[in-house]
């Protein structure tokens, strides 16, 4: 940000029953009011407001604000580094962070990112750290640690919809739950919601196969990719009945895939 003294913007925001209204300096929310534009919103919701303040008083970013790890403790998420500090309240309902005017569009995204996995919680859904593709009309879930495949089974499945490839939103619906579509990745296509049939634990393997996962197990490995929410032990006992909650209605497997599509074949026989 080179201007001394830029304008200000602002825009809406949201997915769900999330809703978000970004204020700040135009060339920190511009890029992203338009690669944004069609994430709106439903009218009635009720937003959390997130401001953003350019301070050159702090010190130059030594890298992108998505490299500090957000610290939360009783409803409260603070994210620090140099160049940026910033709080995220939900009992408040609202966000600031202040950043040196050298930082970038991407670091106010990822805030906002993190202020929407906290509504988000607040208002019953979830953010999940999964590829969420839609095949024959049903939503599954491919999770696991960086590396375990997610990016892989999305370009595996083509020409099937990939919500996306490493964040999705998860809504409770009264038929069950809705998985929907975040700008926070890759997508394929244009489908922003589908309802959510199966979690799938993704396993690299010589063969593909699909068996239940124990569900001590698949708590544990749930709430670690549950971003922002598992760094607070005092919201560990809500995320964890979140999660069970979720597993009455649906499914969780784990997935053994190698490099190729046919682990579609094994999922249609067993959930298709």
């Amino acid at each position: 940000m080179n201007a001394a003294n830029p304008r200000a913007a602002a825009f809406d925001f949201g997915i769900a029953g999330t809703a978000l209204r970004a204020r700040g300096p135009e060339p920190w929310i511009a890029p992203l009011q338009t690669a944004w534009a069609t994430w709106q919103p439903a009218p009635e919701t009720t937003a959390w407001d997130v401001q953003f303040t350019a301070d050159a008083r702090l010190p130059l970013p030594q890298g992108p604000l998505f490299e500090a790890l957000p610290r939360a403790r009783g409803g409260v998420c603070t994210l620090a580094a140099p160049g940026f500090e910033g709080e995220v309240s939900a009992a408040v309902g609202a966000a600031h962070l202040r950043a040196h005017p050298e930082a970038t569009p991407g670091d106010v995204g990822y805030f906002l990112r993190v202020a929407l996995a906290m509504q988000a919680f607040a208002r019953g859904g979830m953010l999940f750290h999964t590829a969420g593709i839609v095949h024959r009309g049903q939503g599954y879930a491919l999770f696991g640690v960086s590396g375990s495949g997610k990016t892989t089974a999305a370009h595996l499945s083509a020409p099937d919809p990939v919500l996306n490839d490493d964040l999705v939103l998860l809504w409770p619906a009264p038929a069950g739950w809705q998985m929907y579509a975040t700008p926070f990745g890759k997508r394929r296509g244009d489908v922003r919601v589908a309802p959510l049939r199966a979690l799938l634990r993704l396993i690299k393997a010589p063969a593909a196969a699909l068996a239940p996962l124990p569900a001590g197990r698949a708590l544990g490995e749930l709430v670690a990719n549950t971003p922002v929410l598992s760094a607070d032990a005092l919201w560990l006992p809500e995320l964890l009945a979140r999660w069970e909650t979720l597993l009455r209605t649906i499914p969780v497997y784990a997935l053994h895939f190698r490099r190729d599509a046919t682990f579609w074949e094994v999922i249609d026989a067993e959930l298709g």
